[in-house]
């Protein structure tokens, strides 16, 4: 039942929302299992341009340089993922080899078929936080996907104060041998 939530969710909100039959992308698009963790921008572009032909690869980089200020890439998918769709519910899922932290950025390629968008290609961004290995969405019509960009984990604020508590320990340490001496 836990597992089945997102999914149903994001079929409902899609599908109410129009957006599943709709061109092109939206940052409501995908759902994910942790909250807090949405999609900050997507774009879309006409055709399959996952498929990592020395065009599309030419294409890539420069849509992710322009749309998502991500430079150097060279437009060839760091890895692809698994796609499932549930016939029921009809949500796909795109889950992950590894644990995806940071600053993240995916192309999704939908086909002509029922249900999704047309034949696009849509990238999302956005961020996994600690660590996400799945989403969802209940666009259909899906053929292939690839990870574009992995970030950096963002620290948490108990990070940062772990930190400035064992910086402060260790003046307080320094400190007080100076006064001995």
């Amino acid at each position: 039942m836990k597992n089945l939530l997102p999914k149903l969710v994001a079929a409902a909100l899609l599908s109410a929302s129009g957006l599943a039959s709709a061109a092109g992308c939206a940052t409501t698009d995908l759902t994910f299992d942790l909250p807090g963790v949405t999609v900050s921008k997507c774009y879309s572009t006409a055709g399959n341009v996952v498929d990592s032909s020395p065009a599309d690869k030419l294409t890539v980089s420069n849509l992710l340089a322009s749309q998502f200020s991500f430079f150097g890439q060279s437009g060839a998918p760091i890895t692809s993922f698994n796609v499932s769709a549930d016939p029921l519910t009809h949500v796909t899922t795109y889950d992950f080899p590894q644990l995806l932290t940071g600053n993240v950025i995916v192309g999704l390629h939908f086909g002509n078929g029922q249900g999704g968008p047309g034949n696009v290609t849509n990238f999302y961004a956005f961020n996994a936080g600690s660590g996400v290995d799945k989403f969802f969405t209940a666009l259909q019509a899906t053929s292939n996907a690839g990870l574009y960009q992995i970030g950096a984990p963002v620290p948490e604020p108990e990070t940062y104060a772990m930190m400035l508590a064992g910086l402060g320990l260790v003046g307080f340490i320094a400190r007080r041998r100076k006064t001995r001496a």
